[in-house]
């Protein structure tokens, strides 16, 4: 199947993170080549049509994944996250459990990496604890817990360089630690 240059980035993010929005799918495009497509429903339509993608309805997006798989709405989620770095996002990638994504941002003082650790309700404590003994050596420069709700603050303390992000209708919303 022919892809264009677009598309070829949506199969490369696909790939890597097995499935994401449209929306979200659109914005890394538009930032990555420096332009503003103002959809890419029918290219990734394309992508189903000839090739190995399905389209889900998620309210009025789509969740474009690759077939016979599963949305993960957890990378979903954490990829909202890293789109609400940009256009300081230098680099990124899918990581290992209980970590989503880990990627860098570029800063005045220095790049800084971050990890996204998605938290379903119940595993507060235990996702605390896992922080504490992979980053307490700053390892990572900031973890991000994102939460289901925002009761789940008081659930988490760790020893490592934390904030909380909570996903609203208005976008991705960041608490510091002392907000709990």
């Amino acid at each position: 199947m022919y892809l264009n240059t677009y598309q070829k980035y949506v199969e490369e993010l696909i790939g890597e993170y097995e499935s994401l929005l449209l929306s979200q799918l659109l914005k890394a495009v538009n930032h990555k080549f420096g332009i503003e497509l103002p959809g890419i429903e029918d290219y990734a339509r394309q992508m189903c049509y000839y090739g190995n993608y399905k389209m889900l309805a998620y309210g009025s997006d789509y969740i474009l994944h690759v077939k016979g798989g599963e949305p993960d709405y957890d990378m979903i989620r954490s990829f909202d996250v890293l789109l609400s770095f940009l256009p300081q996002v230098i680099w990124h990638r899918k990581s290992r459990k209980p970590v989503s994504i880990r990627f860098f941002v570029s800063t005045l003082e220095h790049d800084r990496e971050i990890s996204v650790i998605p938290v379903q309700q119940g595993n507060e404590r235990m996702l605390a604890r896992y922080a504490d003994d992979k980053f307490e050596d700053q390892k990572c420069e900031v973890v991000i817990f994102l939460l289901e709700t925002k009761e789940q603050m008081k659930l988490i303390s760790s020893t490592c360089n934390y904030k909380f992000a909570l996903i609203t209708r208005d976008g991705v919303v960041f608490y510091k630690k002392d907000a709990q």
